[in-house]
């Protein structure tokens, strides 16, 4: 997955920790000194691309307990990334090392 944020020098593009729930929601994991977190501060729009598909919206940052429900997929994607157990992912979002975002999808995108 290539996950794409913009600002007034142009357009990033990185590879980032991602779930995606059987529902459709799809999470982000950053740490929060990237250059895409802080261009998210200023401009929340993405553009995820996966599979030869393509989806632009906005992402905003959620706390674990607005992504309540999903904690079991998170924990299984993000569990390289140190989030192994619940309490090591609200410690990593609580001390501001990692940054978790939500994508909302543009219609028709």
């Amino acid at each position: 997955m290539v996950v794409s944020s913009r600002d007034n020098s142009g357009e990033g593009k990185a590879r980032m920790w991602f779930a995606l729930t059987s529902a459709g929601t799809l999470y982000l994991l950053t740490p929060s000194f990237s250059l895409k977190a802080r261009r998210w501060e200023s401009d929340p729009w993405v553009r995820v691309r996966a599979g030869g598909e393509t989806v632009e919206g906005t992402v905003e940052q959620v706390t674990l307990d607005e992504a309540a429900g999903d904690e079991p997929l998170l924990l299984a994607r993000f569990g390289l990334a140190g989030a192994s157990t619940v309490e090591a992912l609200s410690w990593m979002l609580d001390s501001g090392s990692h940054r978790l975002f939500r994508v909302r999808p543009y219609p028709g995108s």
